[in-house]
């Protein structure tokens, strides 16, 4: 049975997590999927629940609340709910504001530039 409340779109890009109130807890790791409340990332650190990140995604900003951190082989499954996303002008920040628009209709994003 999946448990899971919105389906998942698989993507594939490297990552730098950093809490907001403390970034000295950053981690660099993929992001493996994008829904409807949020996006999910592997990385070796492990966020605990409620802290504020900001996401790097090549000249991306994405912020949002770590809804969850649990341990996956040698990394931590991320799953963190966007509240806010600065979008860059490269062909990767396109294809994330894509699937990101894809899956997220709802969500603000900003253009960085």
């Amino acid at each position: 049975m999946d448990w899971r409340a919105h389906d998942r779109k698989p993507v594939s890009f490297q990552v730098r997590v950093t809490g907001f109130a403390n970034p000295e807890l950053t981690a660099s790791g993929e992001a493996a999927d994008i829904s409807e409340s949020g996006i999910g990332v592997y990385v070796p650190l492990q966020f605990p629940a409620g802290t504020l990140v900001c996401l790097h995604i090549k000249d991306s900003v994405l912020h949002g609340f770590v809804a969850y951190s649990i341990p996956d082989r040698s990394f931590f499954r991320t799953g963190i709910e966007l509240v806010q996303v600065l979008i860059g002008s490269s062909n990767s920040s396109q294809l994330l504001k894509a699937a990101l628009q894809e899956a997220m209709p709802d969500l603000q994003m900003t253009s960085s530039t």
